[in-house]
């Protein structure tokens, strides 16, 4: 009876495993560097070069420690379906200004109207009075699809260790 019990669950885990939407993705982790250091908080992309292909994504931890998941995968961290990758890696840090009558109406100290007013007697509008800029902290090549040095290929199984050593 016991090895029945035994026999049975292992067919069940079998056939579960093997109905699992999630199989077809092996899952992709390693760890990204700049210049010998770790990269914290930067974006990576697995672009397929098949056209057919699923792009996966992932973000870096404090350690430069990444983990892909597929967007069409069930389960976060699921992975990437087996085959060759452009691989995408950016980090950006973002600096917002703004025109100090904007900052004024926000904190409730002129009317929306006195905003309107201040900002057309400057030739500015809501969206010209604030302004974004962006600043890579990686070498942009290689978040270029069409420039980008780094490839990876995929295969069926259960992880692939995926380590990228950025420089300048």
């Amino acid at each position: 009876m016991r090895h029945s019990v035994i026999i049975l669950s292992l067919f069940v885990l079998a056939f579960i495993g093997c109905n699992n939407p999630d199989a077809r993705f092996t899952k992709v982790e390693g760890t990204i560097t700049y210049n010998g250091e770790a990269v914290a908080g930067a974006s990576i992309i697995f672009s397929p070069t098949d056209s057919s292909g699923e792009s996966a994504s992932g973000k870096t931890d404090k350690s430069g420690k990444y983990t892909l998941t597929t967007a069409g995968a069930e389960n976060a961290g699921t992975g990437v379906a087996p085959g060759t990758y452009n691989v995408l890696v950016t980090k950006v840090q973002s600096t917002q200004t703004s025109d100090p009558d904007v900052l004024a109406e926000q904190r409730k100290e002129i009317t929306e109207e006195e905003l309107q007013r201040r900002l057309a007697a400057k030739g500015l509008t809501p969206s010209t009075a604030v302004k974004i800029e962006y600043k890579h902290l990686l070498p942009e090549i290689y978040g270029q699809p069409s420039s980008t040095p780094l490839k990876a290929t995929v295969s069926k199984g259960r992880v692939s260790k995926q380590d990228f050593a950025l420089t300048d």
